[in-house]
């Protein structure tokens, strides 16, 4: 029996209709999310070429815990070492690093970020490897499932972004990587039922068990930070 189904009693030890969506980025998309799942992250994405003004960044993530509750900055970035400098700033939000750059990947990892989304974003291949996934496990990073880039790709792009994604759950099985599955919706067109990502995770090779896990389980785990 593999590691992941031996976990499997473990996963579900929470009630089996309890889901969270952990990353939604606009207001209209929690709203929404909000009717669907039993808990929503707000996430704050940050487009990052230098430091940011920590002040104002600071209050703006207090307004954003009064209105929302549970809150992600998201950064995405070409430079490794504003991940680091994020990090040490511990902002009362959980971290999520944008994957893509194979540089930003595996600092995000290395600097034990909360989460990194779509390590194989605009890349030609996943993004992710045995290195790169022994790195996550040990330090208990989260691989984020995204589903908004599928739902954006054409056809042969929808087919390329699977294949990635497929890959990259092998590993995250393997390694016994904390994971979850999320619209990332930008927009209230973007958000989707807990079903719906359930299927995309069964889709790229979940048994029932582990794609609930994704959505009940490994998100549970990750929200205890913000306790």
């Amino acid at each position: 029996m593999s590691a992941g189904l031996e976990r499997t009693g473990e996963e579900i030890s929470f009630s089996r209709d309890y889901f969270v969506e952990m990353d939604v980025r606009r207001e209209d998309a929690y709203e929404l999310a909000s009717e669907w799942f039993d808990e929503v992250v707000f996430t704050k994405k940050l487009v990052l070429e230098s430091a940011p003004d920590w002040s104002a960044l600071k209050e703006e993530l207090k307004a954003l815990r009064g209105a929302y509750g549970k809150v992600a900055l998201l950064i995405v970035t070409k430079k490794p070492s504003l991940i680091r400098e994020v990090k040490n700033r511990s902002p009362r939000a959980l971290i999520y690093i944008q994957g893509g750059d194979m540089r930003v990947n595996r600092a995000a990892l290395e600097a034990g970020v909360d989460a990194l989304i779509s390590p194989w974003f605009g890349r030609k291949d996943p993004g992710f490897d045995h290195i790169l996934a022994g790195i996550a496990a040990r330090r208990g990073v989260a691989i984020g499932f995204s589903l908004s880039p599928l739902l954006r790709a054409n056809p042969y792009e929808r087919v390329q972004l699977l294949r990635f994604m497929t890959k990259t759950w092998q590993l995250v099985k393997k390694y016994d990587v904390p994971r979850f599955i999320t619209s990332s919706a930008e927009s209230r067109w973007d958000v989707r039922g807990p079903r719906d990502l359930m299927s995309l995770g069964i889709n790229l090779g979940m048994e029932i068990p582990e794609a609930r896990a994704s959505l009940n389980f490994h998100p549970r785990r990750i929200l205890r930070k913000l306790e």
